[in-house]
């Protein structure tokens, strides 16, 4: 019945079963129908939202992804996942979320990858995995391999929709597997934070912005040149525009 759930002025929280104890297939299709694999200025982030009204089903599922074991045991010293919550006052919606790209890596990731998703949320999954494991790796820190998170964070969720007049296509297979195939200038070490490693990539270059002009008119984009500290790696020397 149309307003059932908005309309509703009275709830019996009596009514409600306990969820002391999260289960997993229950958790995968509350997260197909209420989560987000979003990427937010291109970095990935994972997030659930309720009405206050739910807040207990939140906690719950609060304390089951905080409890999630490391599947990804390469990485020695990376930390389960941290769930912030925030709430919008006026829509009384509460959110939880996780950002850190080694907790989404290592222990989120690992642990959806093993679930039987049943809807079409697993195609923005297994991209948002994609773009989250050129984080992790570094990928993402090469113009290929941040071009190509761009084209994901375009298609996943709206943007592959059928009845989105502005549908986009999904990332070709050969391109993401010559992105996969570079050679990364830093090498991801067992004891390397992702944070270690971003100051990594950034240590190896020097940025120099370069202006262009067209008959005496400045473009509007420009070309920086990445240029290379560091002459005993893989030269990482590239341009991009942006």
């Amino acid at each position: 019945m149309q307003g059932m759930n908005s309309s509703r002025t009275h709830y019996d929280y009596s009514l409600i079963p306990s969820l002391e104890v999260v289960d997993p297939f229950w958790l995968l299709g509350f997260i197909e129908g209420e989560s987000s694999f979003g990427l937010k200025g291109l970095v990935p982030y994972f997030q659930i939202g309720q009405h206050t009204r739910s807040l207990m089903v939140l906690n719950a599922i609060t304390v089951f992804l905080q409890s999630l074991p490391k599947g990804f045991k390469f990485t020695l010293n990376s930390q389960p996942p941290v769930v912030s919550s925030s709430l919008n006052k006026t829509t009384s919606v509460c959110v939880i979320t996780i950002n850190s790209i080694d907790a989404l890596h290592d222990y989120l990731m690992f642990f959806l990858l093993d679930m039987p998703f049943q809807t079409r949320k697993s195609v923005d999954f297994l991209y948002w995995c994609l773009a989250l494991h050129f984080h992790k790796l570094g990928h993402f820190y090469l113009p290929e391999g941040r071009s190509l998170v761009n084209q994901i964070a375009q298609y996943i969720n709206s943007g592959r929709y059928t009845n989105n007049p502005d549908k986009v296509n999904a990332p070709h297979l050969s391109n993401i597997e010559n992105v996969l195939g570079l050679t990364l200038p830093v090498a991801l070490t067992p004891e390397m934070s992702h944070l270690h490693l971003a100051q990594s990539f950034s240590s190896l270059v020097n940025v120099r912005n370069i202006w262009v002009y067209d008959n005496g008119t400045l473009l509007n984009s420009t070309v920086t040149k990445l240029v290379p500290k560091v002459t005993n790696l893989v030269d990482p020397t590239f341009y991009f525009f942006c």
